[in-house]
C-alpha cells in the first residue's frame, strides 16, 4: 500500500521526499505543479492527475495534505468518502519525531512569537529546530544530520485540523480573531481546529494561555490536559506570568519580577503578549535570566510585521503587509503613537470590517488612504468623520498619503486585506512598500536640500 501526497508545494515536496527516504512507495498530485525534477525518476513515485485520482484509491493507506489544500477539494472528499485516513505534514513528522517541540497557534503574532523563541534558545545553546507554518516545514527536521535538542513550531488552523497522535509538551495559544472563514465554516470550527494543539499533552506538559481573549481561552483551559500557565498583559495575576511597564513578574504572595524588558524594540501590546509567550517557555526551558533579556533586546522583529521603513522629513513609515484581517490592522494601529496615515486595502478575506471601527480614533488618525479590490467594502465601515481618500493601486496610495502626512506623523500600510488582487504574496507587497516610500523620501528630502 501506498501513500498519496496532495500539494506539490514546498510541504508537499519536503513530505515525498521524506517518504522516499524510508523507502515508501508513493502517489502524488497536484492542480498546478508536476512531480520536482529531484524526484521525478523515482520509481516510487507516480504522478496522478486530480481527475483520475479514483483509479489509485484502492492502493492507498493515507492521504498527507498540504495546508493550501482547501477541505473541500474534490480529491480530499474522494479519501474521505472512502474512509480513507487524511493527515496533516505535522501529524506525519511527529510520528518519527523524538525530541521535544513547543507548539505555537493564534490568529495573530505566531511567526513572531516563534522567532523570538528560537532566538532564545538558540542564544542558551539549544541545537533548535524553528519552523512548521513559518518557512520550514518540521518534516525537514528528519532529514537533517543534526537532530535538534528542540523544535519550536508555528502552527496554522490547516495544519491542527489534520493532526490526530501529535503531542507538544509545551502548547500556547495567542489569540483568536476572525480568519480563514473561506477555509472553516464558522468560527466554532476555527476555534476547534486551534485547539487540536491541545489533544495530547500529558500532565506533565505545559499549556500557556494569554488571557487577553479570555471567553476563548477560558473554554481552552478547561480541556488543557498539561499544567496551565496563566499569562497577562498590563494586568497582575495571582499565579502564572504578566507584564507591568518593562517588567515581567511571576503571579504570587507577593509577586516577584522575573526579568526587565527595557531595550525589547517591538512596539505594542499584541507584541507583550508574545514576549510573554517567549518568556514562559524560556522559563519552563530553565534558560538562565540574563540569556533571555539579552535575546530579547537584540531580537529586531521579523519583516513585514510592524517593520520600521524608514524616516524621512520627519514622517516614519513602517510596513505591517502581513496584516490580513481587520484584527491585525486594529492590533498595528493600536501599537504605534500617532497622528497616524494608514494605509489599507488589497483582496478582503472577510466582508466585516467593523473591527477597524474601535482603533480609528480621532486622537490617532491623521486619514486613511483605501485601494485595491476591497476599498469599497472597507469605506462603507470607515467612521464619518475619518477622511479618507480611494485609489487604484498601492503605488498611487502611497503618493497620496506621503502629501497629507506632517511631520512627526507616521504613515503605516496595514491592510487588513490580502495582496491576492495584485500580488503574489504579502511579501511581494511589503517589499514594493518599501521601494515607494524609499523612492518617495529620498527625492523627497534631496529637493529640499
Amino acid at each position: 500500500m501506498a501513500y498519496f501526497v496532495m500539494g506539490l508545494g514546498r510541504t508537499g515536496c519536503a513530505v515525498l521526499r521524506f517518504l522516499l527516504l524510508q523507502g515508501e512507495r508513493v502517489f502524488a498530485s497536484d492542480d498546478r505543479c508536476a512531480l520536482p525534477e529531484e524526484v521525478a525518476r523515482n520509481p516510487l513515485v507516480t504522478f496522478v492527475p486530480p481527475r483520475e485520482v479514483e483509479k489509485v484509491l484502492g492502493s492507498v493507506k493515507e492521504c498527507i495534505v498540504s495546508p493550501g489544500i482547501h477541505p473541500g477539494h474534490p480529491v480530499i472528499r474522494l479519501f474521505e468518502e472512502k474512509g480513507i485516513p487524511v493527515v496533516s505534514e505535522i501529524e506525519l513528522a511527529c510520528r518519527y519525531i523524538s525530541f521535544p517541540l513547543v507548539g505555537i497557534t493564534g490568529s495573530c503574532g505566531k511567526s513572531t512569537t516563534v522567532s523570538l523563541i528560537g532566538e532564545i534558545v538558540r542564544s542558551a545553546g539549544y541545537r533548535a529546530f524553528v519552523g512548521g507554518n513559518l518557512g520550514t516545514p518540521l518534516v525537514e527536521s528528519l532529514m537533517s544530520e543534526e537532530v535538534p535538542d528542540v523544535g519550536v513550531v508555528e502552527l496554522s488552523s490547516f495544519q491542527l485540523e489534520r493532526v490526530y497522535t501529535a503531542r507538544f509538551f509545551v502548547a500556547g495559544v495567542l489569540n483568536l480573531y476572525p480568519n480563514h472563514l473561506d477555509y472553516h465554516p464558522n468560527m466554532e470550527a476555527y476555534f476547534q481546529a486551534k485547539g487540536r494543539i491541545f489533544l495530547n499533552q500529558r500532565p506533565q506538559d505545559w499549556s500557556l494561555f494569554l488571557f487577553s481573549s479570555p471567553s476563548w481561552q477560558a473554554r481552552w483551559c478547561r480541556i488543557a490536559r498539561g499544567r496551565v500557565v496563566p499569562l497577562g498583559v498590563n494586568v497582575r495575576l495571582f499565579e502564572g506570568l504578566y507584564t507591568l511597564e518593562d517588567t515581567v513578574w511571576e503571579g504570587g504572595v507577593p509577586s516577584r519580577a522575573l526579568l526587565s524588558l527595557e531595550g525589547c524594540s517591538l512596539p505594542g501590546e499584541h507584541n507583550r503578549g508574545n514576549v510573554l509567550v517567549a518568556v514562559a517557555v524560556a522559563r519552563i526551558l530553565g534558560i538562565p535570566r540574563e540569556t533571555t533579556e539579552a535575546a530579547l533586546r537584540s531580537f529586531q522583529g521579523l519583516p513585514h510585521r510592524l517593520e520600521f521603513v524608514g524616516e524621512w522629513q520627519g514622517v516614519k513609515c513602517y510596513n505591517d503587509s502581513k496584516s490580513t484581517t481587520p484584527s491585525s490592522t486594529r492590533a498595528a494601529i493600536e501599537a504605534l503613537p500617532g497622528p497616524l496615515v494608514v494605509i489599507l486595502g488589497g483582496k478582503a478575506k472577510l466582508e466585516d470590517f467593523s473591527e477597524l471601527g474601535k482603533a480609528l480614533t480621532r486622537d490617532k488618525i491623521r486619514c486613511v488612504v483605501l485601494y485595491g479590490a476591497s476599498r469599497a467594502t472597507i469605506a462603507k465601515y470607515l467612521p464619518s468623520w475619518v477622511e479618507s481618500y480611494s485609489v487604484e493601486s498601492l503605488r498611487e496610495a502611497v503618493e497620496v498619503a506621503w502629501q497629507k502626512a506632517q511631520r512627526g506623523d507616521t504613515i503605516l500600510l496595514s491592510p487588513a486585506c490580502t495582496s491576492w488582487d495584485s500580488y503574489v504574496n504579502f511579501e511581494a507587497r511589503g517589499e514594493h512598500f518599501r521601494e515607494l516610500v524609499h523612492a518617495l523620501g529620498t527625492n523627497t528630502s534631496s529637493e529640499s536640500s
